[in-house]
């Protein structure tokens, strides 16, 4: 019985993940997409590559992270896919880190360009670790529940009924989604004040 409602907990903890990862990557990819030009410049400022293969960073990640955003969100080919956001988060978390650690004062560029100041700290670092053993678990157990096409993912237990995996799909993205804004809405209150703030 233990055993089993564990299992429960793991499923449904991996379709969360599959969902809140599907989530962030959209709104990331997409984020890019719309700003181009403040993205190649944030990739630019990171210092890390020549200048051939930040430009070709520059042009395809965002339409990497829409794919890969879409084929989590449709449950496609979930273990390759999900292989590769590993990969990627992976990459991200070096290239804050190293970033940080040679003390650059610059935007990240996770979510585009943007007005309000977005200042790299170590909670891009967190953050990132955070969806990094998110898609480690769905690597680990592959949610195949709602999922058109898992691949060579392991079949389902069983745990997890469509009802649980259906409201994970509605509240899981929901989550994200909040948490996102409730983020950006105290940037974007930060720059106010600091606009509306008269030097004395």
């Amino acid at each position: 019985m233990a055993v089993q409602a564990s299992q429960e907990l793991v499923e449904l903890a991996a379709h969360a993940s599959r969902f809140a990862i599907a989530t962030v990557f959209l709104l990331a990819g997409a984020a890019k997409l719309s700003e181009r030009d403040e993205f190649a410049r944030a990739v630019r400022n990171y210092d890390l590559l020549p200048s051939f293969a930040a430009r070709l960073v520059a042009r395809w990640l965002p339409a990497a992270e829409v794919g890969a955003a879409l084929l989590l969100g449709l449950g496609v080919a979930i273990v390759p896919v999900t292989a590769f956001v590993v990969m990627l988060l992976a990459v991200f978390i070096g290239a804050v880190g190293t970033s940080l650690l040679r003390k650059k004062e610059m935007d990240c560029g996770c979510f585009g360009g943007s007005g309000a100041p977005r200042r790299m700290t170590w909670w891009v670092v967190a953050r990132n670790a955070l969806l990094l053993a998110m898609a480690l678990l769905v690597l680990a157990s592959p949610p195949v529940t709602l999922a058109l096409w898992p691949g060579w993912a392991a079949a389902s237990s069983g745990a997890v009924t469509k009802p649980e995996a259906v409201a994970t799909l509605l509240t899981a993205p929901i989550a994200v989604l909040a948490a996102f804004l409730a983020q950006e809405a105290w940037r974007v209150r930060r720059l106010v004040v600091s606009l509306t703030e008269v030097p004395t």
